[in-house]
């Protein structure tokens, strides 16, 4: 069993590292894996325009790298953009990262379409409240 937690261990040092867009100024992390890129990049520039700032990772590997930590500490509020029912990546956020549960928000797509970035606002906006959702739609 230790052999194979050095392995995993050192895995962390070698798979390929997540792509981060961060301002450095938004509490709101938005996490994502694979083909919701376009959707998610495409939901940050409408909120953006509407004043909320969102900072993006995409998640390349498992096991999660040391960046995948600190994004996940930085941020106060981080939506996990995810095709399928069941949360997996939220799931090995959890059990895998040190992050606290009440941080991680699900945006959840399996109705076997495309996500669209309509989708993801919506998810946004409901999540932050009637405050954001007003100032966003002014």
């Amino acid at each position: 069993m230790d052999r194979l937690a050095r392995k995993f261990r050192r895995a962390r040092t070698l798979v390929p590292r997540p792509v981060i867009e961060a301002t450095g100024t938004s509490d709101i992390g938005l996490v994502a894996i694979g083909s919701s890129r376009g959707a998610v990049n495409e939901a940050r520039d409408i909120l953006a325009k509407r004043g909320i700032p969102i900072d993006y990772m995409r998640i390349k590997a498992f096991p999660f790298t040391r960046e995948v930590e600190g994004f996940l500490a930085s941020h106060d509020k981080i939506f996990v953009v995810e095709q399928n029912r069941d949360a997996q990546l939220k799931s090995l956020l959890i059990l895998e990262t040190d992050v606290h549960k009440s941080k991680l928000h699900s945006i959840l797509h399996y109705n076997g379409l495309p996500m669209t970035s309509k989708e993801i606002v919506e998810a946004v906006l409901a999540e932050l409240g009637d405050a954001a959702r007003k100032a966003a739609l002014a």
